[in-house]
């Protein structure tokens, strides 16, 4: 009579031993559903995806030269130094944050190597966007472009730098 309830016992850890969930089957899971997401909508579907899509990827001929510019819905960051009242058609970026305190560093560090006019702003996903120079017209968008470009202080990473035209002032 003593061994029914040990082998009782015995059996009960086995079946719950067997049954635990291990990382193999929590990937294999995630894959399923990932690969299953591709394929019913053939493109990434998530919001973030489909406000990426929505800017519109130009080019930006000046004099010649291409250059690389993207046409966003942008919103103005708080301590970032940019406002609608001054920002111009074409503004030139050199760094992208999804955390708004890295881009705020890279601001101070721009403003204390002589770009005293650096800015932020934000897209909707939100990406954080950090700007050397706002311009009125292509070919002072271009000079600064060139200037951004040719300085070895700041670290760009494609695809910076670009030039950002505002939607609003697109028109």
């Amino acid at each position: 009579m003593r061994v029914l309830p040990l082998v009782v016992v015995l059996l009960s850890l086995l079946g719950a031993v067997g049954c635990k969930t291990n990382e193999a089957n929590y990937r294999q899971a995630y894959e399923a559903a990932v690969t299953k997401s591709r394929e019913s909508s053939g493109v990434d579907s998530t919001i973030y995806a489909r406000i990426r899509n929505s800017a519109q990827t130009s080019a930006l001929v000046v004099k010649g030269d291409s250059l690389p510019m993207r046409t966003e819905y942008i919103g103005y960051t708080d301590d970032g130094g940019a406002s609608r009242e001054m920002l111009k058609r074409y503004n030139i970026v050199v760094g992208q944050f999804k955390q708004v305190f890295n881009a705020r560093q890279m601001r101070a560090r721009l403003i204390n190597s002589g770009y005293d006019s650096a800015f932020i702003v934000h897209t909707r996903e939100p990406l954080y966007y950090v700007c050397t120079a706002t311009c009125a017209t292509a070919d002072e968008a271009a000079a600064e472009y060139a200037r951004v470009r040719n300085d070895k202080s700041i670290v760009l990473k494609a695809p910076l730098p670009f030039i950002l035209r505002p939607a609003h002032l697109a028109r």
